[in-house]
């Protein structure tokens, strides 16, 4: 322990030295306290008269006790040492003299050290402060993913702490090819520039051209986190089970740099829908097994519930890896005479299958009547062609339920008179010979498959060659039946659509009888997204399905799944494979119709490299360090709890103790102060985060969708008040009324859902309490409101009744035509939001004690969802189009002037501003 006070002692810097000199007042002031006595004890006793000339045996001490001068002199030392701004492990000196520039990676791999980093970077910018610097920051990506302007600067410290705050990770790969070439093609006026690299520690292809690039411009120090602390990777496994796993197909891989310590534990969870943790399992990596899989041991009746796998304590896009109906097994099921496979295993048709399926499904073999009982998702009959007529029956009713099956041509199929039943196209009868002493043509290969084919994008090797086909009749409908084609433009696979289910047909035999196709990998990659269609055949079969696919869901930088914005572009089909994410395919889920595609980081990034060797005077430091703690506040809490002792202590020496209880309301006040007046120690969540600035904030519905409109939209009105007023909001919060405390913001914004979730009784009281003590809520029902009378009947108002009908809401009327609100900012005759004509409800008589504020307004014109179409890369682009430009304008100005109401008042409603006010007016 008295190393520990040593070292503390040790690292102990104080930023303004000269205050101590106060320290030297300390002798007189204890001088001054010595010479003046304590305040005498007063006695109540009437009958003084008869004590005239008795002497006291007790004496009234002529100076104060010297513990009490010691406790009073260290409460001055405190101040003064307080004020003389003590700091532990104060920020070394930046290298240079001149400007200083962040450079922050901020892609994927950024958010698993995010907070490192901006911890990292407030020091540094406050160092670049007290040596009044200015300073650039340069993210290494943006929103937009381009580099036209990606740099923030010069500016002052002050100014890029607001930008810092700012910045968040984004869900994709860094491009330093594309940071070093506007590097170099800019020209600074000042070449005297300090760099600090804040590394996530990757090399993401051209990290030492970058950092040659940022020396040119001046010194560069490379800070990167600790090995243990580089970024990981969620990959989908490709390995099967090794000895002593877990006999479990649900597995993922984890991929991490070479650098990374042996042993270095990885916690991987997987959840289900809702968020229920089902498994989570600690794997120590290993460098030689990297990516390194791990098994999870799952009960099959919660299998098909999974929906993602996420690294602990990492969240990052890299480190989540979200799974779409691709991911469930199907029940593949696989007829084929009796006694085939035992026969010839090597040649036979259901080998080959059986080989190409079975990492998709769990396979089962039977009659197709068993297979039915089993209820099999897709049923592959390899040259099966003729079948009793109650099987067929059978068979068909299960495809329109919405089977898959999957056929084979071979010379049953070719002889059968049954070729017209349970195709997609109809056949001719006989089979196609293209190789042989008897043959017309040569083998033919298959051609590339169009954009309309659910194969688009796959390789086709030159070997493959088809010797045999059956023939599809040419005279009937083809159009959107054909997935491939031969050469010579004849069908290779056909599929059509029968109620809710497929057919699909491939021209030739599962085996190599008629064709080489079941030797190739291609054989293996057309199964599968085949098998992959099960349940989607009304989606799948639409030729304009496969051109592209639509975000529906992308992730942000740490992982959680958020609306997309409009910047974000289909992807393409048949490139799920090759595409690396970026702003435009961000990482998320895919999909138009029935069809969806998780599109993940892990899918196509290269494998994860740790930058090693550094170029000759870049100055390397990591993360891994004991920051700059400021220690004012500490010392000024300690001298006052001294002071309050100090108090307590004189209410017992200036009466007896029946006084002192008669006080303990007040040493009970006393002792309250002291424990709001703490320091926090609490982490960055804690509530006490926002009494630092003004937040604004909104009520969670439990509606997600309704819930990042609303942040989306706030986060809008907050730029717009950031830009046009004195008012600089710090964040967005979201608020539980549950468990949150509410009373450090102004004003609450509260959308009305139709899954609005109900509250408590703890809730509602606390909801109660915030309008009590001066709080405002808006309740926005989003239903265009347009009764002058009474609410709408809509579900929200329904919902909003219910809400308010346990809470003491005063009356309300229609906001009248002068009220303060219309020109506490800007001059507004209506309230427009998504909605123009619905009602704006306030209190009729609000109290002077709230400054004449009013603690409810009721409206339905969808404010949020106004100030979110107008944001750039919001959840609301979809309504972006829908109304003009002017009314979004007019929305945010009632946002703005919906604060400025809050957090002012009725100031604006004086006299002295009514002649501004007319004049504006033109009356």
């Amino acid at each position: 322990m008295i190393g520990s006070l040593f070292a503390l002692l040790g690292s102990l810097n104080f930023m303004q030295p000269a205050l101590l000199a106060g320290l030297l007042a300390l002798p007189v002031l204890w001088y001054i306290l010595r010479i003046t006595p304590p305040a005498p004890k007063t006695v109540f006793f009437p009958a003084t008269r008869f004590l005239m000339g008795l002497q006291s045996d007790e004496k009234t001490p002529s100076s104060s006790p010297w513990w009490i001068l010691l406790l009073r002199l260290l409460m001055v030392a405190l101040i003064i040492i307080a004020l003389a701004r003590p700091v532990t492990n104060p920020a070394q000196s930046l290298e240079g003299n001149g400007a200083l520039r962040l450079f922050i990676d901020n892609g994927w791999a950024g958010a698993q050290v995010w907070p490192q980093q901006m911890l990292a970077a407030e020091e540094i910018i406050t160092q670049a402060a007290r040596e009044r610097r200015e300073v650039y920051i340069l993210p290494s990506t943006n929103a937009r993913g381009d580099y036209l302007t990606p740099q923030y600067g010069p500016m002052p410290a002050g100014e890029a702490q607001s930008v810092l705050r700012g910045l968040k990770p984004h869900p994709w790969p860094v491009d330093y090819k594309a940071i070093t070439a506007f590097l170099e093609k800019q020209s600074p006026s000042n070449t005297n520039i300090q760099t600090v690299w804040l590394s996530h520690g990757l090399d993401e292809g051209g990290a030492k051209p970058l950092m040659s690039a940022l020396q040119k411009q001046g010194g560069l120090r490379y800070i990167a986190p600790s090995p243990e602390k580089l970024p990981l990777l969620l990959r989908p496994s490709k390995k099967t089970n090794r000895k002593g796993d877990l006999p479990s197909d649900i597995r993922i891989a984890v991929d991490a740099p070479a650098d990374i310590p042996p042993k270095t534990p990885v916690t991987v969870q997987v959840s289900a829908k809702g968020g229920n943790i089902l498994d989570a399992r600690v794997e120590e990596l290993t460098v030689d097994e990297l990516p390194q899989t791990v098994f999870f041991d799952i009960a099959d009746a919660f299998k098909d519930n999974i929906t993602r796998f996420d690294i602990a304590g990492r969240k990052s896009a890299g480190g989540s890896y979200i799974l779409d109906d691709q991911f469930k097994k199907r029940s593949i099921g696989i007829a084929s005479p009796a006694g085939e496979e035992s026969s010839a295993p090597l040649i036979e048709a259901s080998y080959y299958i059986k080989r190409a399926v079975e990492p998709f499904g769990d396979i089962t073999t039977g009659t197709i009547g068993e297979l039915i009982d089993a209820k099999s998702s897709v049923i592959i009959l390899a040259d099966v062609a003729a079948m009793p007529t109650e099987t067929l029956n059978m068979l068909e009713e299960w495809v329109k339920d919405g089977g898959l099956l999957l056929r084979f041509s071979g010379p049953n199929m070719a002889g059968s008179t049954q070729t017209q039943i349970l195709t997609p196209v109809p056949l001719r009868s006989g089979g196609r010979a293209l190789s042989g002493s008897l043959s017309w043509d040569k083998p033919q290969r298959i051609t590339p498959f169009e954009q309309s084919s659910p194969f688009y994008g796959l390789d086709i090797p030159n070997e493959v060659t088809i010797k045999q086909q059956v023939l599809a009749d040419p005279t009937h409908d083809m159009e959107g039946k054909v997935w491939a084609r031969l050469e010579d433009g004849t069908p290779f696979i056909t599929a059509a659509p029968m109620d809710k289910g497929l057919i699909v047909l491939v021209h030739t035999t599962a085996n190599t009888d008629w064709s080489d196709f079941a030797l190739s990998g291609l054989y293996v990659q057309v199964l599968k997204r085949i098998i992959y269609m099960a349940g989607s055949s009304s989606g799948i079969t639409s030729a304009q399905g496969f051109t592209a696919l639509d975000p529906l869901l992308v992730m942000d930088g740490f992982g959680a799944m958020v609306l997309p914005g409009p910047q974000v572009q289909p992807l393409p089909a048949g490139e799920y494979e090759e595409i690396i994410p970026s702003a435009d395919h961000p990482p998320g889920l895919y999909g138009r119709g029935s069809v969806q595609y998780a599109f993940n980081l892990g899918n196509n990034l290269p494998k994860p490299v740790a930058v090693k060797s550094l170029p000759i005077g870049v100055d390397k430091g990591g993360y891994d360090r004991d920051y700059e703690l400021n220690l004012m506040p500490y010392l000024l809490y300690a001298a006052f709890a001294l002071f309050c002792i100090d108090w307590i202590i004189m209410m017992f020496v200036a009466g007896n103790i029946s006084a002192v209880f008669r006080r303990v309301r007040s040493a009970a006040l006393i002792i309250l102060c002291l424990f709001i007046s703490a320091p926090s120690f609490a982490n960055e969540q804690s509530d006490i985060k926002y009494a630092g600035g003004f937040y604004l904030a909104y009520i969670e519905t439990g509606d997600a969708s309704l819930d990042s409109i609303t942040r989306d939209g706030l986060e809008t009105l907050s730029d717009v008040l950031t830009r046009r007023t004195s008012i600089e909001p710090e964040g967005v919060a979201n608020l539980n009324p549950e468990k949150d405390n509410m009373s450090f913001f102004p004003i609450v914004y509260w959308a009305i859902g139709a899954n609005q979730k109900t509250y408590s009784s703890k809730a509602l009281e606390n909801i109660q309490l915030y309008l009590d003590q001066g709080g405002t809520i808006l309740f926005d029902t989003r239903d265009q409101n347009q009764s002058k009378s009474d609410f709408s009947n809509t579900e929200n108002a329904k919902k909003l009744r219910q809400i308010t009908s346990s809470l003491n809401i005063p009356p309300i009327i229609p906001i009248p035509d002068d009220h303060v609100l219309g020109r506490s900012f800007y001059l507004l005759k209506d309230y427009p939001g998504r909605y123009t004509s619905g009602t704006l409800w306030v209190e009729k008589n609000s109290l002077a004690g709230r400054d004449n504020v009013s603690s409810v307004l009721i409206g339905g014109n969808d404010w949020a969802g106004s100030w979110a179409a107008s944001r750039g890369g919001s959840a609301m682009n979809r309504y972006s189009s829908s109304y003009e430009t002017k009314q979004k304008e007019m929305a945010l100005r009632f946002g703005v002037n919906l604060v400025m109401y809050a957090v002012t008042g009725n100031y604006k409603a004086d006299q002295v501003h009514i002649p501004h006010i007319l004049e504006r007016l033109g009356e």
